[in-house]
């Protein structure tokens, strides 16, 4: 979902039982928009790191399509991720990676995920299954409408986090609670994680 002016506005939630989240969204009138799909993602950087290094996201992403997506240095003032998204549609996987290496950017971080996707309260919540756990995600076009679709959802605001995927990845490898390399089902045959391992981490802090 983009909002005006390739905005992604957005917060994440832990969750602890996905058939308990599965029956509040149809509970409260959620409308499933797609189905559970398996996604994998390829992140690009220079050499130098220059995008990380600037907050910023360069990704090739492969589920029932292909999407090559920039996003800009998010804003985090508002306790939501509010950054500038741009997004395409491609439909060469292998030639749009060799492009973006041919143009001097590598990959640097593989990946994968299920996702399923659904409307609600005029926002978009994805249930996103990750090897490290599963969370949703609310994006809207307001902070209120965000905040009331966490409402409908029973979520404490207060655990809500803004920090990235990868970045709730770097925060269980600095915490030696994982040894893997890459987001992979493969690299995470028997891990457990819960709530406590994302929150109340000084490297929430430095980290956008």
């Amino acid at each position: 979902m983009h909002t005006k002016n390739n905005r992604e506005k957005e917060v994440k939630f832990f969750i602890s039982d996905k058939q308990a989240i599965l029956d509040r969204l149809s509970f409260v009138g959620a409308i499933l928009i797609k189905q559970r799909v398996y996604e994998n993602n390829l992140r690009f950087d220079t050499s130098d790191h220059s995008l990380r290094n600037q907050h910023q996201v360069l990704r090739l992403r492969k589920d029932d399509q292909i999407h090559l997506t920039f996003k800009d240095q998010p804003d985090l003032s508002a306790g939501i991720a509010d950054r500038r998204e741009l997004e395409i549609t491609v439909n060469d996987f292998d030639t749009a990676r060799s492009l973006l290496e041919a143009l001097g950017y590598h990959v640097f971080m593989i990946y994968e995920k299920y996702r399923t996707t659904f409307t609600l309260n005029h926002c978009e919540v994805v249930l996103d299954e990750m090897p490290f756990g599963t969370f949703i995600e609310i994006e809207g076009e307001t902070l209120n409408s965000i905040q009331a679709t966490a409402r409908l959802l029973n979520k404490d605001w207060d655990k809500r986090i803004s920090a990235s995927y990868l970045e709730l990845f770097q925060i269980l490898q600095n915490n030696k609670r994982t040894s893997a390399q890459n987001i992979l089902f493969s690299e995470f045959p028997a891990s457990s994680f819960s709530e406590k391992d994302f929150k109340n981490d000084p490297l929430i802090d430095s980290l956008v």
